[in-house]
């Protein structure tokens, strides 16, 4: 039931509120209270979005939502799970995010408005550098920084409509969480898919810390400390993702992604068809470790001119001979002689090998035939370089020559007789392979999640046992720290019990990559309170493949290569059922601000500081020139804007409306408050359309005795219904979804006073407006529909607990049709028709000649011919002169 009350009434203004008693689920019996004011005179003139926006989030933030067991209940209920990718807690969302997680929520709340289960949760990729550095700079813990941020992005998603599943929700750097990463790592350690081996690292050697090759300036120095950056050999941990490569490949055919971002993971896994040779390593100096070395061609019809071998500055064997030799100064174009020599099985001969950067661009962590002879530009100007020399072992007639037993020969005949060789004597044939590499984990740093491993004198390499995880961080605030730190400097930590034989032992002091913890999130999303096992195969099997990815382009390559090399694996070993994380996604672009840039050093300006003269940007303070371009939104670069700053001065509808329409998704956004201002403009003037609209009677009119304006209403409405529809569930182009809302309220505007005061349909269509506007600006639909509920006595319901409206496509066909006339070529103009002629030609042609542009232009002409074209919406005539 509804009550209404008046709590203050004066000459010039009336708070009125009515309060809802039948909502069940309101916690603690929470009356929900809505809060309107009004003149003298009736309905405020103009839309008080902070009032309004912070009424409705108090609302949501009292509704219970979903519990974990009702989820689970309704198994049976069709599911859609829509998943944005998870941020890191930074402490501010940024308009990227924001453009994001409005998409969806736009989808998520369409969805269950269709009836469907909806599954959109949140939560934190929570570990990583920046938290460390932060502890580092403010001498705090990194998880009592990380966790304030958390709560405030979680405090300004509430301040823009953003809702979800929030009982999903999980942080990475939770011990409950990262508990089941080492979980993970174990289960691939057992599979063999875990391994170490050296691997060459960025060092600084003042910080004694490895670093990321961002932390590297242009002169190769550290950005922290300073230091001349070197490349040293660590053992690190690797999971064996080129294992993999094969059916992360053929995967790709299955999902309905956008081309350009399969077509970006067909080129990163970078499967080759070459040939393989083994080439002993010369005087077996290696031999316990490397004996033989695989090398690669996709020419071997010029094999006898290999004068070089060519490996990539990760290949193992380069670790292997530089153990002793371990530190080089950094530079990103590496290239030198390895220092051994390989024979070749052909001919005997010694061959040298060398460090080359082409290789891993190319060919990924392989040892390649150098022949430049017969090579590219790349391979002449590196023999070029070293001085290697070239060979060539073909004639003037293609024919090979100084190929021993294969001279003379076609170039393709000895392509074949070399690689049949090859099998016979067991030194090689055909391979298929991939570019994709092994995927290194190892980081050394503390704030990440501990590799379970430990490593005893007498056992080795020992994995910790399940019953034992997690492995939990020690306690930050009780170490001892310095500029440097990374767990290996926590002794007591690191000092442990061997698990299999119980002396002395020491646990592993590197912890995993950050994209490990997001390999797998989306799968503890639906079993997040779980202290058993990482997920229940029952909700996994209910629940994925995630529907609807929706995230930046930025992530194409790494993180969804490994997500779905974590998800077969899981599927490999009978974990999960669907072989595939994501059924669709949504590459969404960036959000780009105008910068301002000094053209002769490179450097950012805050626009005060530029004018503008002459036609010319320039510096104030210099009169340099300076140009403008729209970048990607930075701090550093002066063009970001504070999306709640934006909200606060013009509504967070109005922002989320400006990210959906400004642009179709998948492009970048150029940020302007010239759009934004239109949209708070719309929003006042839907406002001001629904609370000076008056009752109606409520008999509904007949569509065969509706006028024009009542017939053009009703196609309007199912028009603008068809179109949001097939947005939100097929193109998710969200522009055109708002542009057909702006349409349907044009349309509205334009209905004549007293057609709609008698139109049932008039209102009906406003109540249908409101519907297909709350996925998109949910704080005014939700305030328009009770508007209505409350003048026109239709209840206490919520616009987001309504049923999506259907639209019926014989509504959509119009009753007459206008009909375009070409004479000789030249159009004379257009006649209304109905809709019924464009199939009968003969009266169509009838309607013509009885029309004024008919008695103008064929009245006392001899027609030639006729076309009928474009469904019967054009007819051409041909007459004689």
């Amino acid at each position: 039931m509804m009550a209404i009350s008046v709590t203050a009434l004066n000459r010039c203004k009336i708070v009125v509120l009515f309060t809802n008693y039948g909502r069940s689920k309101m916690k603690n019996n929470v009356l929900l209270r809505a809060h309107y004011t009004i003149n003298a005179k009736g309905w405020a003139k103009e839309y008080n979005f902070s009032q309004i926006e912070a009424k409705w989030q108090r609302y949501w933030a009292s509704q219970e939502t979903a519990s974990l067991q009702e989820y689970r209940m309704n198994e049976k209920k069709k599911k859609f799970y829509v998943l944005s990718m998870f941020p890191y807690p930074s402490g501010n969302l940024h308009m990227g995010h924001v453009r994001v997680y409005t998409m969806s929520h736009c989808v998520a709340q369409f969805r269950k408005m269709q009836g469907f289960q909806v599954i959109h949760p949140m939560g934190w990729d929570a570990f990583g550098l920046p938290a460390e550095n932060a502890a580092l700079e403010r001498n705090c813990n990194p998880d009592k920084w990380t966790y304030s941020n958390i709560n405030q992005m979680k405090t300004q998603m509430t301040k823009l409509g953003l809702r979800f599943n929030w009982e999903m929700e999980i942080s990475t750097c939770l011990p409950d969480y990262y508990k089941w990463t080492q979980w993970l790592f174990l289960q691939m350690f057992n599979a063999g898919l875990a391994y170490q081996r050296q691997a060459l690292v960025n060092w600084d050697p003042v910080d004694q810390t490895v670093l990321a090759k961002e932390q590297i300036d242009e002169s190769g120095r550290s950005w922290r400390s300073g230091a001349l950056v070197e490349m040293k050999f660590l053992r690190q941990w690797y999971l064996k993702l080129s294992s993999y490569a094969n059916t992360l490949l053929s995967g790709l055919e299955e999902l309905h992604w956008p081309e350009t971002v399969k077509q970006l993971q067909r080129r990163w896994l970078g499967k080759k068809n070459l040939v393989e040779f083994e080439f002993h390593l010369k005087d077996n100096q290696y031999a316990e470790e490397y004996k033989k070395l695989k090398v690669y061609t996709d020419t071997p019809q010029f094999v006898y001119g290999t004068t070089y071998v060519a490996i990539a500055l990760d290949h193992p064997l380069v670790s292997v001979v530089m153990k002793n030799n371990s530190r080089i100064i950094y530079n990103r174009e590496i290239e030198f002689p390895l220092g051994i020599d390989v024979i070749s099985p052909l001919n005997g001969r010694s061959i040298p090998v060398y460090v080359a950067n082409y290789v891993l661009s190319d060919f990924g962590s392989l040892a390649i035939l150098g022949i430049p002879g017969h090579g590219g530009k790349r391979e002449k100007a590196f023999a070029k370089k070293f001085s290697i020399p070239v060979l060539s072992v073909v004639d003037n007639d293609s024919t090979l020559i100084d190929s021993y037993q294969f001279s003379g020969m076609s170039v393709d005949e000895a392509a074949v007789a070399i690689i049949q060789y090859a099998r016979d004597m067991k030194f090689g044939g055909y391979k298929t392979l991939y570019k994709i590499s092994d995927w290194l984990i190892s980081r050394q740093r503390f704030w990440g999640t501990p590799i379970p491993i430990v490593y005893c004198d007498y056992c080795g390499v020992v994995p910790v046992p399940e019953k034992d995880l997690p492995v939990r961080l020690p306690d930050y605030s009780s170490i001892n720290r310095s500029k440097r730190f990374n767990l290996q400097d926590v002794s007591q930590w690191v000092t442990t019990a061997c698990p299999s034989c119980g002396r002395s032992a020491r646990k592993e002091t590197d912890t995993m990559d950050t994209f490990v913890d997001s390999a797998w999130y989306f799968l503890r999303y639906l079993n997040p309170e779980n202290e058993v096992r990482p997920f229940e195969k029952a909700s996994v099997d209910h629940a994925m493949p995630v529907d609807l990815y929706i995230g930046g382009i930025e992530h194409a390559i790494l993180h969804l290569l490994y997500a779905r090399f974590v998800n077969h694996f899981l599927k490999d070993f009978g974990y999960i059922s669907n072989k595939e994380p994501f059924e669709r996604l949504l590459a969404q672009g960036m959000v780009h601000g105008l910068t301002y840039k000094v053209v002769s050093s490179g450097k950012y300006l805050e626009k005060n500081k530029i004018e503008l003269k002459s036609n010319q940007v320039l510096e104030k303070s210099t009169g340099e020139r300076v140009i403008t371009s729209w970048e990607k939104m930075s701090k550093s670069k002066y063009n970001g804007v504070n999306p709640q700053d934006v909200a606060n001065t013009y509504g967070a509808d109005a922002v989320r409306l400006f990210l959906l329409f400004k642009a179709p998704p998948e492009n970048i956004i150029h940020w302007d408050v010239e759009t934004i201002i239109g949209m708070t403009s719309w929003l006042n003037r839907l406002w001001k359309m629904v609370t000076e609209s008056k009752s109606v009677n409520k008999t509904k009119v007949s569509e065969e005795s509706c006028n024009k304006y009542q017939k053009e209403l009703l196609r309007a409405t199912h028009e603008a219904t068809k179109q949001v529809t097939n947005s939100l569930e097929k193109t998710f182009a969200f522009n055109v979804a708002i542009a057909a809302c702006m349409k349907l309220s044009n349309v509205l505007q334009d209905i004549p006073s007293e057609i709609a005061q008698k139109s049932e349909q008039y209102n009906e269509s406003l109540r249908t407006l409101c519907i297909l506007l709350s996925p998109f600006a949910p704080h005014i639909a939700s305030e328009l529909w009770s508007v209505l509920c409350l003048k026109f006595g239709l209840g206490n319901s919520f616009v987001l607990d309504q049923q999506w409206p259907t639209f019926d496509n014989s509504v959509l066909k119009s009753e007459e049709i206008s009909l375009q006339i070409i004479v000789n070529g030249r159009r004379k103009g257009a006649i209304t028709i109905p809709a019924t002629v464009t199939g009968n030609e003969e009266a169509l042609l009838r309607s013509v000649r009885e029309s004024k542009i008919g008695h103008d232009f064929l009245r006392d002409r001899t027609v030639k011919k006729v076309h009928i074209a474009k469904h019967g919406r054009l007819v051409s005539f041909v007459t004689e002169p």
